[in-house]
């Protein structure tokens, strides 16, 4: 490869399509393996709040379950309709499929929410701020969005694009514009797609 970089008047066109395609899979794989590695990531850094975590280790899962959560309703959508027709036709077919589903839409429900908070405490400590944020921000929200009021409906939506905001910054923003920011000198190192680079 070296060699037809060093001597590019005499590689073909055939040779440099073919230089192009190997650099287009090698990226793919890498985007194919950053993925994974994120969601790895995710699942085995469940309880570590006093560590940091990158825009890709954060964004990656959020991903991926927003996938499967896709699936999974898609799956339930289509039991859910063949279940009534079927109870419709006078059969009882398809409703312990449907009870199966909701079965683990609950449970993968409920197993993303210890990881989901660990990864946003870390993704905000990455940016720079205190992982308490996450805490303020999520009880601002419910407090703007259990009234019944148009008003505090949208500022509780303002207050969600914020927070969505925070989390697109990247590593260091915080604390590279001399705002505020918390002592992080006790921090753990964790599993990141940072040290793969």
């Amino acid at each position: 490869m070296f060699y037809l970089l060093l001597n590019h008047n005499k590689a073909t066109p055939d040779t440099c399509k073919a230089r192009k395609n190997a650099i287009i899979k090698a990226n793919l794989s890498k985007e194919e393996n950053c993925i994974f590695e994120a969601y790895k990531y995710y699942w085995e850094n469940d309880f570590k709040y006093r560590a940091t975590s990158t825009r890709a280790d954060f964004w990656w899962p959020v991903l991926v379950n927003f996938i499967i959560f896709v699936i999974l309703y898609f799956l339930l959508a289509i039991a859910g309709f063949a279940s009534v027709t079927s109870i419709m036709n006078g059969y009882n077919r398809g409703v312990g499929f449907l009870i199966f589903l909701l079965f683990v839409i609950a449970v993968f429900a409920i197993a993303i929410i210890i990881p989901g908070i660990a990864i946003c405490v870390r993704r905000v400590r990455d940016i720079g701020l205190t992982g308490w944020t996450v805490l303020v921000f999520w009880l601002l929200s419910l407090i703007f969005t259990s009234n019944d009021s148009a008003v505090m409906e949208t500022i509780s939506s303002v207050i969600d694009i914020i927070f969505l905001v925070i989390l697109c910054l990247p590593t260091g923003y915080v604390s590279k514009y001399g705002w505020w920011s918390a002592n992080y000198g006790n921090d753990i190192t964790v599993p990141s797609l940072r040290n793969d680079d």
